[in-house]
This record gives C-alpha cells, sequence and structure tokens, in this order.
C-alpha cells in the first residue's frame, strides 16, 4: 500500500493560517464596506470600537485550533488507494486556489479601506476647518462686526477713451446704516457739486441708497476719477477709474449737398433747409472746421462738381484715419436697366441740380458710381446720409421715370457699403417715400436726425451720440411721424464707436 504524505507535503501550516486569517479579514472589511453610512473614524464611539475589533480576534482564534486539528488528523484510513490520495490532493489544491483568489480580492478590497479611511480623515478635517471659521463669522457678528458702503459704479468704463472733453459719471452707493458723505474728484481735485448735494436720497433722514450721475469736465490726457462714500460709522468705500480725452484725435471731412430748385424736375421745398442746418450743426455743435465742409446748394450741385467734389477734392484730403461724412437731401430716381447687379433690373440714381429726366444716364449720378467714389476715398470711418428715395411714386423725394412704381430690393445699399468702415443710413426702405412735411420744415428723417444729434438720441448720456444712437431714434420717431409709411435704413459696419454727434 502506498503510504499517505502529510498535509504539510502540499500546504504547510503556516500558509494555511494565514490563509484563514485573510479569509476572515475579508469579511469583516466587507461587511464595513457594505455600510449604508460611512462615519468618520471619530464618529465611532470608544466601547463600540472595541465590541466591534473583538470579534474578529476570537474568530481567529477559532480558526487557529481548526488548523491545528487539521494537520494533525490523517486525511484517510491506512487501507486509502493512491488514487484516493490523488484526489484528496487534488482537493487541497483546489482549495488553495480558491485561498489564493478571496486573499487578492482581500489586498484590494484593504487598499480600498484604507483609501476611504483617508478620505474620511480628510473630509474630518475639512468639517473642523469649516466650523470652525462659522463659529468666527458668527463670533464676529455677534460683536456687531462693521461693513464700508457698497458702491458701483455702471459709467464711464475704467480706461476708456474719449474725444470729448466730458463724460457722465454714474453709479449707485448704499449702506445699511445710513451715508453721511460723498465725493468725486477728477486728478485730485474736488468736483464741484461731486457732494451730497444733488444726489438723490432714496429712503429716510440720512439716506441708506444714493444714485448719482453726474457730468464730469475732462482735461486733455489722463484723467483720474476718484469717487468715495463715508457711512456713519466713518468707514470708507472708495473707487478709482481712469479716462483719457484727445481732442481732434481725427479730422473730420464733410460734404453736404441740398437741391430744392431742380430746373426740369418737380422742386422739393425744404432739401436746401435740411442741408443747411446740417452744415450749421457740423461747424457749431461738431465743432468741425468750416474749410473741411464742402456746401453745395442748387445750382451747385451739378454733376460735376458733385464728381469733382467727392472723387477728387474729398478723396485728397480725407486720411485712413479720419471721419468723413456726406450728406444729401434731393431727389432720388430709378431706370430701367437689364444689367442692373441688384438683380430687380433697376438702377437707382441721385439726382444733380441739372438731371435731365428723359437722359438720366448722362445728366444723373448712378449708384454703382457712388459706390466707386466711396471705395477711392481711404478713410475707414464714412458715413453716407441721404434724404431722397427711390420708389417712383407720387409725392417725396423720387420721381417717376418709367410711369410705374419701382419694386426694388436694397442691395444696392450694400454694394454702396462694401470695404471696410462704410455706413450709408437712407431715410427710407427701397419701396417706400422721402416725405417732407410744412409744419416741421424739412424732410421728416432729417428733422429727426437733427433732433437725435443735438442730444435726444444720446441714450447713455456721455455726451456724444453714435450712429448707431442716431439710426435707433429715427428708426423710432420717422414711422411714428409718418403712420407707419417710412422707415430708415442702415447697412454696413465700422470698427468700434463711430461717433455723429457731440452734445454740447
Amino acid at each position: 500500500m502506498t503510504s499517505h504524505r502529510p498535509l504539510n507535503s502540499k500546504i504547510s501550516f503556516r500558509y494555511l493560517k494565514n490563509v484563514c486569517v485573510s479569509i476572515f479579514l475579508f469579511i469583516f472589511i466587507t461587511n464595513c464596506a457594505s455600510s449604508s453610512v460611512v462615519k468618520s473614524p471619530d464618529a465611532i464611539k470608544p466601547a463600540s470600537l472595541q465590541n466591534f475589533a473583538a470579534q474578529p480576534s476570537t474568530q481567529m482564534e477559532s480558526t487557529k485550533e481548526q488548523i491545528q486539528t487539521l494537520s494533525q488528523e490523517k486525511p484517510h484510513p491506512q487501507d486509502a488507494t493512491a488514487s484516493d490520495q490523488k484526489d484528496y490532493e487534488v482537493q487541497l489544491e483546489s482549495r488553495l486556489e480558491e485561498l489564493t483568489a478571496k486573499l487578492s480580492q482581500l489586498d484590494a478590497m484593504n487598499q480600498q479601506l484604507q483609501q476611504e479611511k483617508e478620505k474620511a480623515a480628510q473630509l474630518s478635517r475639512e468639517l473642523e476647518e469649516r466650523e470652525r471659521r462659522e463659529k468666527e463669522l458668527i463670533s464676529r457678528m455677534s460683536i456687531g462686526a462693521k461693513i464700508p458702503p457698497l458702491l458701483l459704479i455702471t459709467s464711464p468704463e475704467d480706461g476708456r477713451q474719449n474725444e470729448t472733453n466730458s463724460v457722465i459719471l454714474a453709479g449707485v452707493v448704499e449702506d445699511d446704516n445710513g451715508l453721511i458723505r460723498f465725493e468725486i474728484l477728477v486728478n485730485g481735485r474736488p468736483v464741484e457739486g461731486g457732494d451730497m448735494r444733488g444726489i438723490r436720497p432714496v429712503e429716510g433722514p440720512v439716506p441708506k441708497r444714493l444714485t448719482f450721475e453726474k457730468r464730469i469736465t475732462l482735461s486733455q490726457g489722463v484723467n483720474r476719477i476718484q469717487v468715495k462714500a463715508t457711512d456713519t460709522d466713518a468707514l470708507i468705500t472708495e473707487r478709482m477709474l481712469t479716462v483719457h480725452y484727445t481732442a481732434n484725435r481725427r479730422n473730420v471731412w464733410a460734404v453736404v449737398v441740398g437741391i430744392n430748385d431742380y430746373p426740369q424736375l418737380p422742386k422739393l421745398k425744404y432739401a436746401v433747409n435740411d442741408a443747411k442746418e446740417f452744415h450749421q450743426f457740423l461747424v457749431e455743435k461738431n465743432l468741425v472746421p468750416a474749410e473741411n465742409i464742402s456746401l453745395l446748394l442748387n445750382d451747385q450741385a451739378s454733376l460735376k462738381n458733385l464728381r469733382s467734389t467727392l472723387a477728387t477734392k474729398l478723396k485728397n484730403a480725407a486720411g485712413t484715419d479720419d471721419t468723413v461724412i456726406i450728406f444729401f437731401a434731393g431727389h432720388g430716381a430709378t431706370e430701367r436697366d437689364a444689367m442692373s447687379a441688384d438683380g430687380d433690373g433697376l438702377e437707382k440714381y441721385l439726382l444733380p441740380w441739372e438731371t435731365d429726366p428723359s437722359d438720366l444716364y448722362s445728366t444723373a449720378m448712378p449708384m454703382r458710381e457712388i459706390a466707386y467714389i466711396l471705395n477711392r476715398i481711404r478713410s475707414e470711418r464714412l458715413i453716407f446720409i441721404a434724404d431722397s428715395c427711390y420708389s417712383g411714386a407720387s409725392g417725396g423725394r423720387t420721381i417717376s421715370v418709367t410711369g410705374m412704381r419701382a419694386n426694388m430690393n436694397d442691395g444696392f445699399l450694400e454694394r454702396i457699403t462694401s470695404g471696410r468702415g462704410k455706413v450709408i443710413i437712407t431715410a427710407s426702405a427701397a419701396n417706400e417715400v422721402s416725405v417732407e412735411k410744412d409744419e416741421l420744415r424739412h424732410g421728416v428723417f432729417t428733422y429727426y436726425l437733427l433732433e437725435g444729434l443735438r442730444g435726444a438720441a444720446d441714450t447713455d448720456r456721455d455726451g456724444v451720440v453714435t450712429v448707431d444712437e442716431a439710426y435707433r431714434y429715427v428708426s423710432e420717431k420717422v414711422p411714428r411721424a409718418t403712420g407707419q409709411e417710412q422707415h430708415p435704413v442702415k447697412k454696413g459696419t465700422v470698427e468700434g464707436s463711430l461717433v455723429l454727434g457731440i452734445v454740447r
């Protein structure tokens, strides 16, 4: 008979002991990990911790006894065959593999448990720090911590580049206990009226909230604007911003045209008046030198003079950084032209003083020529304003050449503003009429344009009227004044804000 090999010939007593101990630790860790609530170490009471730790110790002692007994017993009777012994060894090997796999799982679980313990400890420390801060804050609040006034400036923005000598300073300041002093200083000097006088209190004898809106006169160069607010606890809040003022940073060149007395066309009443007042506005309000403006009225606005003034004089004078303004008040017209680039079969014209309605091609200025002339001008800040129309309807600043009202699109406006830095504003949409009114003694569009440029369109109260502000103003006023029959149109863009009017 084949003698039995002792049990530790395949598995040593020490290895079995370690494996069994690991199994029980695995069971213990698994039970901990499966708990629905993870507690920090400080959350477990000492007595509970001792009882919890004693359980695996008892199980480990019991396991040691079982392993000792197992190592001393004979695995099979003396008459067991070699085959039986082999099967028993296979079972032991299988069990060993199973225990080894569980041991690997145990190691992974042990690492995970250690990570969770570290996270719990970190969370506990963070909670303690947060609790400490909250207690400190509550302590400060309980002894009446004092907070300075809240000061907000809504305009102007810090670092602003200004082309005019004034700017609107606006904002709000508030304090729960009340405000006793408010100051505005420019370059260290107090601003006249820049204190509590003229500031509107919202509530209470000692105002807790003040709104302010003050026009600040600027000096050439850098202006440091300082705003200070003091509350009843003598706490001060201060804000500082800078505004750069550079006078005459750009030259302005303008051509202003107004035609009433067409010898071969219906006469207009107020186109000359439109041109004269627009010219006056540029000189008196915008301070454009008179020699920089070409004013062409009636017979001065011949086709030859228009071409010479726009295509030669203006082209030669205006530089890239200069501003160019072209204003035209007079008739417009359309003529059938199958070669029109706009796809509507119509060519559009501005009509000089001597225009012959039977020969527009040689006596009027087509929009394609206007586009060509504007592209010759180097300025990247060009504004073209036209108080005329092209619909061919009766009345208004248009004439009918074809005997029927034109049905056109506004593609010609986009052609005019093609290229860099050009904007056009027309008095009406492509198929509308630009009207005059006796009670206004102007074209409706020009009347409200001038009204807006003189200050009504300055919505942000910064002392200047941009092209966009002017267009928003006429877009509201003109349709209302014409029963929704006339709607101004704007095409083109320039970089940054394009100033059209200065409010003084």
